[in-house]
């Protein structure tokens, strides 16, 4: 089996059901398969190890193909290989993988992803090689469309 890092699979990072259902092919190149083990080992493994818990990812590369068929954002760093979706699993809160990262991660966007005000649906986060902003967002819905909200 192909590993990201420690606690991610090639297969979680890439997979998604909407591609196979849609027949997309959902392949990342060398470079965006770098970035993606950049993300996974500067930004995700340090949360996992500190929790202690697996973290389950929920998106993390997608092609432009994908990425459109799902009606993503036309700058995803997803598409980049730069970006994870997670969600907790057991032991700990979305509201603390989110407060863990933002006080302790080196990130360039860390957004709440819906949810409510006390906690996000999920936990996205993305990370560059260089020039990470450090900007952390909250994702809302305005007249069914996707805001971001600077928190």
């Amino acid at each position: 089996m192909q590993y990201i890092s420690a606690h991610i699979t090639y297969r979680e990072a890439t997979h998604s059901e909407t591609a196979e259902r849609l027949g997309i092919k959902n392949i990342p190149s060398k470079a965006e398969f770098q970035s993606m083990q950049l993300v996974a080992q500067t930004v995700f493994e340090p949360v996992r190890n500190y929790i202690g818990k697996p973290i389950k990812v929920t998106s993390f590369y997608r092609s432009l193909a994908l990425n459109k068929a799902i009606g993503g954002s036309k700058s995803s760093q997803h598409v980049l290989g730069q970006a994870i979706d997670m969600v907790h699993t057991e032991g700990f809160t979305n509201l603390e993988i989110f407060q863990l990262i933002r006080h302790r991660g080196i990130f360039d966007q860390l957004i709440w992803e819906f949810g409510t005000d006390y906690e996000p649906a999920w936990v996205h986060v993305s990370y560059r090689p260089t020039g990470n902003r450090k900007q952390v967002l909250k994702s809302v819905k305005v007249d069914g469309k996707t805001k971001y909200l600077v928190i």
